[in-house]
């Protein structure tokens, strides 16, 4: 079996329609059987998740599909199962899905799967539940390689301020164990002052002036989302007299998660080091491909893809994990960056 095919198994499709799909995966998503699409996401507070979903949306409407609203949980992770009850009553047939709490959504695939209704995970994979498809970037690697480029600006010594995400979600469990499993074990040396911030920028920005004023010997920080915590941090950096450009002494390292239109900006500007991106298009094409195979039938089984990825069963689920690229001042006006293609 090639590397093509070996990335899903057929259930009982006809001839043609499984030729269309083979034909699909090796070029992109193909043209499926049109039908309605919901998309429920936990949260809209940042430009990289209303992106998101916009483009979702978009990408659902060029491939002949009907789409529903988009139903925002509002970071309510009790309103994100009763929006997938609302959506199916709706007449959703597969789901596209960004979590609010990886173990609170369960419930809500389950619900799905009793009705026939497909969903495919992207950005946030859930802890269990039923789940044609997880797409995501492999988070615990974006934390690993912000690892290697704090050490490598510490010259592997000093202090770090880790600034987490919300732990109850997969994506801020793997992002932080990346990152400090990366420092325990190949950087003792180096101090991690580690911080929940729950996704808030509140709160991310109160704990930055919290540290950066109580640690004079402060050499970097780590922000797992720059969509989020980026404009407080360089506000209290600049509010503290320690907002010095990239390469002038006292310049205090800095590396996010997300690879927004803002972080791409700063670090053109000198003040920010640089951002492990979110390759959120590659997020909507294979989770809209994945979906439209579910719904027709389909299911994936692990093995590796012929779009430079990997599928690997996790918790259950089939979890597709997407490269993501490290954007410093060399390359942030690369055109395949997400954050380069957006518009105003």
């Amino acid at each position: 079996m090639t590397d093509t095919v070996r990335c899903f198994v057929s259930r009982a499709l006809p001839v043609g329609l499984a030729a269309g799909m083979v034909f699909g995966l090796a070029s992109g998503p193909a043209q499926a059987q049109s039908f309605t699409m919901g998309y429920s996401t936990g949260f809209l507070q940042d430009p990289f998740q209303v992106i998101q979903a916009d483009k979702a949306i978009a990408a659902g409407k060029a491939a002949g599909l009907k789409t529903l609203p988009v139903a925002n949980a509002a970071n309510d992770a009790g309103k994100q199962i009763t929006d997938f009850h609302n959506l199916i009553s709706e007449g959703a047939q597969g789901i596209m899905l960004v979590a609010r709490d990886s173990d609170a959504i369960v419930p809500a695939l389950k619900f799905a799967e009793t009705k026939n209704v497909p969903v495919v995970a992207i950005d946030m994979g859930p802890a269990g539940g039923k789940a044609a498809m997880v797409v995501r970037a492999d988070n615990i690697r974006m934390g690993a390689d912000a690892c290697g480029l704090v050490a490598k600006a510490l010259g592997d010594k000093g202090v770090v301020l880790s600034l987490m995400g919300d732990q109850a979600t997969l994506n801020g469990r793997d992002r932080t164990n990346g990152f400090a499993d990366c420092m325990k074990k190949d950087h003792p040396n180096i101090r991690v002052i580690a911080q929940p911030t729950y996704w808030q920028a509140e709160k991310a920005t109160a704990i930055a002036q919290t540290i950066v004023t109580s640690t004079p010997d402060l050499g970097a920080i780590y922000m797992q989302s720059d969509a989020v915590m980026l404009p407080g941090v360089l506000n209290v950096l600049k509010s503290a007299g320690k907002l010095k450009k990239v390469g002038e002494p006292g310049h205090i390292f800095t590396v996010s998660i997300d690879g927004t239109p803002y972080a791409h900006q700063k670090i053109r500007e000198d003040v920010h080091d640089a951002a492990v991106s979110q390759p959120m298009t590659l997020y909507v094409k294979w989770g809209l491909y994945y979906l439209q195979g579910a719904v027709a039938g389909k299911s994936f089984a692990p093995g590796p893809t012929d779009h430079d990825s990997r599928i690997e069963m996790f918790n259950g689920n089939p979890m597709d994990l997407l490269p993501a690229p490290t954007v410093t001042k060399a390359n942030v006006d690369d055109p395949n960056l997400w954050a380069n293609g957006v518009k105003g």
